[in-house]
């Protein structure tokens, strides 16, 4: 026989009806005191009388709901998730249901599913204390920058770093592409950025050695290249102090680690160029689409690049003293330069060397390009000291006729002259 649990509010009942069964009050009284209309109260009344308490039970209880969804097609789409979508999140899986199989189910739904057939593993939810800091009101006004190193195409191709610019007051993604979380890289990304959306008011970075100078740098009066080239544009910088202080860029990249490495898996995309131009031309728009949220203002705060010449600014940009033969040497490479230039040049001034993103490198200086050509120019070997070979030496002895040897002869005769006189005189 099943047993079926009853609720407090139900064993609270069992002493009024039978009061009721036993006419000990009204039947409008039993009303005021459950709260039902009479109606409800004559119904459970006969009930009670036939069944006893366990007629205060509610009917559906233990058995499926009636508008409980589908079987079938909750089957079928767990079917499709095991085979194609086996580590899609819930609420990613019900929009690929949706948009490949035709298949509409609420994620909540699709989720209680998953865990039920061990697809899913509800995570345990933290709660943190976290100051918040409110959105910026403009688009344009801050664009948070980070690079998320990853697995981005499993397997498929080496292991490489996305670049993500988004914006703080729409949550949307203003530039997404992969490259090199390196000086070069990032100026690239950023130089493409610019051309498209314009010159934001500020970025918001980390504190990595391409943003900032970490060591021997207490005054803070060393800059970095990049930072270099977004003040030339009339930029700013800020650090963030925290991962958490840069949330919306840091839980852009978990979406996109979840979301976009599956986009690429279903695509079959192998090679970063095939990956940047399907961001660029199908991803992005879709992404912004679902996640952008409207700014408080409709004021765009990016400022156009007119007047200014990116691939000039950036660059990486070191100096180097001119010889007085009018040479210059840069990373192992001698460089002339020509007799006729725009600007007067002496010996011993500080020449620009500027390399751009493309490899080149030119010359400058106060602002103004020299004309130059790379040379051969031979290395001085130094001098090395013929080595003497040691030779035995042999004991010296002086000559006979040494002051050594003749002062000693001498004053060996003077001795033996003086010792016979004195000796004469004795006697």
């Amino acid at each position: 026989m099943e047993t079926l649990p009853m609720s407090r509010k139900e064993i609270n009942q069992i002493s009024v009806f039978e009061k009721l069964s036993a006419r000990e009050i009204r039947q409008q009284e039993a009303s005021m005191i459950l709260n039902l209309s009479t109606r409800q109260i004559r119904k459970k009344l006969k009930l009670f009388r036939r069944l006893g308490a366990p007629s205060l039970i509610h009917s559906s209880r233990g058995k499926p709901s009636n508008n409980q969804f589908d079987p079938v097609i909750r089957q079928r789409a767990i079917s499709l998730i095991e085979n194609k979508y086996p580590d899609f999140a819930p609420t990613f899986a019900s929009e690929k249901l949706e948009e490949n199989h035709s298949l509409i189910i609420n994620r909540e739904t699709l989720r209680l599913s998953m865990i039920a057939s061990g697809l899913w593993t509800p995570g345990n939810r933290t709660v943190k204390h976290r100051e918040w800091r409110e959105r910026k009101g403009c688009f344009g006004e801050m664009v948070q920058l980070d690079g998320s190193d990853h697995d981005w195409f499993e397997d498929r191709a080496p292991r490489c770093t996305l670049l993500g610019f988004i914006d703080d007051a729409t949550s949307r993604i203003n530039h997404l592409e992969f490259a090199d979380e390196t000086t070069i890289g990032v100026m690239g990304a950023t130089k493409r950025y610019i051309e498209k959306q314009g010159i934001p008011h500020e970025f918001y970075v980390d504190r990595g050695k391409v943003f900032k100078v970490n060591i021997h740098n207490e005054e803070e009066d060393k800059v970095t290249q990049y930072r270099r080239a977004v003040e030339e544009l009339g930029g700013k910088i800020t650090y963030a102090r925290s991962p958490q202080a840069k949330g919306r860029v840091e839980r852009l990249f978990g979406t996109l680690q979840d979301r976009l490495v599956k986009e690429l898996r279903l695509r079959g995309i192998l090679t970063i160029e095939e990956a940047n131009k399907f961001i660029e031309g199908e991803y992005l728009p879709r992404h912004n689409e679902k996640f952008a949220v409207e700014p408080k203002s409709k004021t765009d705060l990016h400022k156009e690049a007119l007047g200014y010449n990116l691939d000039e600014i950036f660059c990486l940009k070191e100096t180097r003293v001119l010889t007085s033969d009018f040479t210059l040497r840069y990373k192992n490479k001698w460089y002339q330069l020509e007799e006729k230039q725009k600007t007067l040049l002496f010996p011993k001034n500080e020449i620009t060397v500027n390399t751009h993103l493309n490899g080149t490198v030119h010359l400058s200086i106060r602002n103004t390009n020299l004309c130059c050509h790379e040379i051969d120019k031979p290395i001085k070997l130094e001098k090395t000291q013929p080595i003497k070979q040691a030779l035995e030496r042999k004991p010296w002895k002086p000559p006979v006729d040494h002051p050594w040897r003749t002062g000693n002869i001498f004053k060996k005769a003077e001795l033996s002259t003086l010792l016979k006189a004195e000796l004469s005189t004795l006697v």
